[in-house]
């Protein structure tokens, strides 16, 4: 009898230890994660002012011409800490009791963000003149990668209290992203095969972002997204034919490009793409182009 009342006891005790850390802790983990996450991109984002990596140069011939790119140090911290941030937000995710995962256990749609604010950072801090501006905007980016993260978290389970304000967040870091990349690559002038992929690959994880709580299928959002990435990195190619062509109105001219594509994408995954919605966004696109031409230079 005692020894009876001895496992009770035991097995008791041990679903009570087994229990506790989840139900007490859960609320602060997820917290705890995306400040560590969080700190480790502003210090990577730190280092890679200072840390000098050898660049690689891979060449090959592309399209019957000799090419090659260079992987410089700020490439190579850019990929890194895109990596860095996608593994934050999966681990981050994971902690949702409502998450979907994919055949491999991965919830890499939320990916995307987190990987390109870190990859323009990045690219865009060398070019900034004093060094009190890079700290300021290592910390700038900082805090918004600290809301991107808490949006993500937010828009894991669609209709809870503060989903709609977490999906503007995204929204707007997401096109902020978006045209940041399109003003510092495009104003670049770099060969189209570089420039071209650059924003063919960073808008391809933006669209992911987009689109991702528009549809639960996952293979069509990818598929999408990949279209949109296609798209833009096509466009690039083409402005770079336009040498006279500033970088500002590039940059814009991509945006609307993006946005539209975007807008359509969504849409066609909602079910609501029709002849209607189609001429609203024609419109849209001629009245936003006349102004570009009026008032963006280099027309």
């Amino acid at each position: 009898m005692q020894i009876n009342r001895w496992s009770i006891w035991r097995e008791g005790l041990w679903e009570r230890w087994r229990w506790r850390p989840r139900a007490d802790l859960s609320g602060l983990d997820y917290r705890d994660r995306i400040s560590v996450t969080t700190w480790v991109l502003v210090f990577g984002f730190g280092l890679s002012l200072i840390v000098e990596i050898p660049s690689i140069v891979i060449r090959f011939r592309a399209f019957g011409t000799p090419a090659e790119i260079e992987l410089t140090s700020t490439m190579i911290m850019g990929i890194f800490l895109a990596i860095a941030a996608s593994a934050g937000a999966e681990s981050l995710i994971r902690l949702h009791p409502k998450r979907q995962a994919n055949r491999l256990g991965l919830t890499w749609a939320y990916w995307a963000l987190p990987a390109a604010m870190s990859i323009i950072t990045v690219v865009l801090l060398p070019s900034l003149p004093t060094r009190l501006l890079q700290i300021l905007v290592i910390l700038a980016a900082g805090v918004l990668l600290t809301i991107a993260f808490f949006s993500l978290y937010a828009t894991v389970e669609p209709g809870q209290p503060g989903f709609r304000r977490a999906r503007l967040w995204l929204d707007a870091l997401a096109y902020g992203v978006a045209l940041l990349l399109f003003l510092f690559v495009y104003q670049a002038r770099t060969r189209s095969l570089l420039s071209g992929t650059l924003i063919a690959l960073t808008a391809t994880l933006l669209a992911v972002e987009l689109l991702r709580t528009s549809s639960d299928e996952t293979r069509r959002v990818l598929i999408y997204s990949a279209v949109v990435g296609l798209l833009l990195g096509e466009m690039t190619w083409a402005l770079n034919y336009w040498p006279l062509l500033p970088g500002l109105t590039g940059g814009l001219l991509l945006l609307l490009s993006f946005y539209l594509a975007i807008g359509i994408a969504l849409q066609s995954l909602q079910g609501r793409l029709t002849k209607r919605v189609l001429v609203e966004f024609g419109v849209f696109a001629v009245i936003a182009v006349i102004l570009i031409v009026l008032f963006g230079p280099g027309f």
